[in-house]
């Protein structure tokens, strides 16, 4: 009924006590699949540990070769799944007790309005723990003043408000991503921006993991103040930033530019465009379309980054 994705690499230090808050669930009807990506430390033992331990529960890709980035190697978990529900799981958090129970509940609220058709996402707040696993923020969401119910497809086109390792998706919103982006900033943001397009989004306005931070996260928690102020003083590491925004848009549109109505394609032709025009014209765009990020402050400091 449902399988958890969990990207792995160099993961020694933390899996087994990811592992042990997945397989301590409320709700156990599910396995997990397992992609390393290369490990040159024990990872590759400790799931081979649990493979035996849990045989058929728990599975693992046979990779001839890394893929290059826990993007690409969570791309690479999709493409290999193919059951009702999948969840996407870092490997160096821990899942609150209830985390699948609580989202499968929210899955099937959601399926229940929209029907059983409809490409769906869920995803949850989380807290902030440092290395030891000690809530430091007990909402990342607050902390970070994330939008976290701002579903608008112009939002997620500037910016994104889903942690990946809360997602689930449901086997229709798998389906629509069949192809993967030739660019993209991370699969959790892509797979908001399908959602917000061509299905339903729902936030679960609740803690379900806890997020730990330390020297090797892939995307770390900042607040906000924090991340302005990296935003002024490295100012062509932002430049760079909306370009690949804009590089991840054209791919979006070249993939699913055919079966969007033809509003969506213009907000997307629009944003694509906005670095060719006057900073006026930015700003005039910026407005017309909505394209606002989760605060004022961002969306004004958008305004002259761009």
């Amino acid at each position: 009924m449902i399988t958890v994705l969990l990207a792995a690499w160099n993961g020694e230090k933390y899996l087994r006590e990811q592992m042990e808050s997945l397989l301590g669930q409320t709700n156990q009807e599910f396995t997990i699949l397992i992609s390393d990506d290369g490990s040159t430390d024990r990872t590759p033992d400790i799931m081979k540990e649990y493979e035996n331990r849990f045989p058929g529960r728990v599975k693992s890709l046979k990779n001839l070769k890394p893929s290059g980035s826990a993007r690409n190697n969570f791309f690479r978990l999709l493409k290999a799944s193919s059951d009702e529900y999948l969840m996407f799981c870092d490997q160096d958090d821990i899942w609150l007790p209830d985390k699948v129970d609580v989202t499968l509940r929210e899955m099937k609220k959601m399926e229940k309005v929209w029907g059983r058709g409809m490409p769906i996402l869920i995803h949850s707040d989380l807290s902030v723990a440092d290395q030891a696993g000690t809530v430091i923020y007990p909402s990342m969401a607050r902390y970070q003043k994330i939008g976290v119910s701002d579903n608008r497809t112009s939002h997620y086109l500037v910016e994104n408000n889903i942690t990946g390792n809360t997602m689930m998706i449901n086997r229709y919103l798998k389906n629509l991503t069949e192809q993967i982006p030739d660019t993209c900033v991370m699969h959790d943001w892509w797979l908001g921006l399908v959602a917000s397009c061509f299905g339903k989004i729902s936030y679960i306005d609740r803690p379900l993991v806890r997020y730990r931070q330390h020297g090797s996260n892939q995307v770390g928690a900042k607040s906000g103040m924090k991340q302005l102020s990296e935003r002024v003083s490295r100012q062509e590491k932002v430049r760079e930033n909306y370009r690949s925004l804009f590089e991840q848009a054209k791919s979006f549109l070249s993939i699913y530019g055919q079966s969007m109505t033809p509003g969506q394609r213009e907000l997307f032709e629009e944003f694509i465009t906005l670095c060719n025009k006057s900073r006026a014209g930015k700003i005039k765009t910026i407005l017309k379309y909505k394209l606002f990020k989760s605060t004022r402050v961002r969306t004004l400091g958008q305004m002259f980054s761009i």
